[in-house]
């Protein structure tokens, strides 16, 4: 009975730390565009380098992501539910610094969602 509570807990674990990283890399899949199409609306050069390089500093995490989906087995998640397509359409209609700063709490967020999962299954 006991090995029987200790597998479930397990389980429940494992599926709590794949929601959390599918999340993220759905996740990276607004924050990629967005920083992108921050970068065409910057005021000058150095701003639109420095966002488009966040973006494609975003591009590996999300790979890192999918990388971790593999070795859990798990599958990528749909590429955007609605959701997601809600804040590709509200964050760019935003200020660029309430967009920068939903990013940087999404992120945050999802981080330390995976870090705790990831404790709790003692990874």
């Amino acid at each position: 009975m006991l090995a029987t509570l200790i597998l479930y807990r397990r389980a429940m674990l494992r599926w709590v730390l794949i929601d959390a990283v599918q999340r993220a890399w759905r996740r990276h899949q607004v924050i990629v565009p967005l920083y992108r199409h921050l970068a065409t609306l910057a005021p000058d050069e150095q701003r639109e380098i420095v966002l488009l390089l966040m973006a494609e500093h975003e591009v590996r995490h999300q790979q890192q992501y999918a990388r971790m989906l593999a070795r859990l087995h798990a599958p990528l998640p749909a590429s955007f539910d609605s959701f997601d397509r809600i804040w590709l359409w509200l964050l760019p209609r935003c200020s660029p610094t309430i967009a920068l700063r939903w990013t940087a709490w999404t992120e945050q967020r999802d981080a330390r969602a995976i870090l705790e999962a990831m404790a709790l299954l003692r990874i």
